[in-house]
């Protein structure tokens, strides 16, 4: 059961808003970072769990109020910043949530009692290395993003299969809006707090969050080392995909290693 205290919690709406920024960045999962984070399968337990069980909803209820607060403050407060870092200086901040990734790997490996490998254990890293290197060989064009011009039903169901990929580690929720066309329309909602726009994929978000959650909650409760494994598999493949190459010229190496250093020392402490 998610137990978080009786009071408010900085640190896990601290969380949240990383996990906020992480889904405003193309390629980068959302899901990746709430296990990097050490709170994923809590959050999938709340979301898969809160309809029906009465008894522990308030709980549930004040884990994902801060998860949720810390994401949407993050997303209205940081994607100007985010949108000039990413324009700026991508290398060094993708290398910074590379650092996040690469630092709670030592921690998803004890996420289970049994995380001795075998056969079944490895099939499954390598289906979840090789379901996210597929995804990338797809090789959408983020310039399709600036012909999105959908209306409001068809945002609805974006959303729904934004926020299907996003709870899923290693799948990105803003990569399947750019795969739609509507990204930098939805940025561009969030910057002027266009609620017309902002409001049919913030719905079907919920819709999709909740139908994916309740599928991935009873397989973590039946198979827990074999879904870590998959997850593993995931995340180390993500690190493939937003991987944007070798920094050129020592100002941006000394930053990138700085971002990565950094990123790596958060997850590590954040994880645990």
């Amino acid at each position: 059961m998610v137990n978080d205290g009786n009071g408010f919690d900085p640190l896990l709406l601290l969380k949240g808003s990383i996990i906020g920024v992480a889904n405003i960045i193309p390629g980068v999962s959302g899901g990746t970072l709430a296990v990097v984070l050490g709170i994923y399968e809590r959050f999938i337990e709340a979301l898969s769990n809160i309809l029906q069980d009465a008894e522990n909803r308030k709980c549930y209820l004040k884990f994902l109020a801060h998860i949720g607060v810390g994401a949407f403050l993050s997303i209205f407060i940081l994607s100007n910043l985010m949108d000039f870092l990413y324009e700026n200086y991508e290398v060094p901040t993708i290398y910074f949530f590379m650092g996040l990734i690469l630092g709670s790997i030592p921690t998803i490996l004890k996420m289970h009692t049994d995380m001795r490998p075998n056969l079944s254990n490895i099939a499954l890293f390598l289906i979840g290395s090789i379901s996210i290197l597929l995804l990338e060989l797809l090789n959408v064009s983020e310039a399709s993003a600036s012909s999105g011009n959908g209306n409001l039903i068809f945002l609805f169901f974006v959303g729904i299969a934004a926020a299907a990929a996003m709870i899923v580690p290693g799948f990105s929720g803003s990569f399947v809006l750019v795969a739609f066309g509507v990204y930098w329309e939805l940025i561009e909602a969030v910057k002027s707090f266009d609620l017309v726009v902002m409001a049919p994929p913030a719905i079907g978000g919920l819709i999709g969050v909740l139908g994916v959650s309740k599928i991935i909650g009873k397989v973590l409760s039946r198979y827990p080392t074999k879904f870590y494994y998959f997850i593993l598999g995931l995340i180390i493949a993500s690190l493939i995909v937003i991987f944007p190459g070798f920094p050129d010229g020592w100002e941006i190496i000394f930053s990138s290693v700085l971002t990565l250093a950094f990123g790596a020392i958060i997850s590590s402490k954040l994880s645990k």
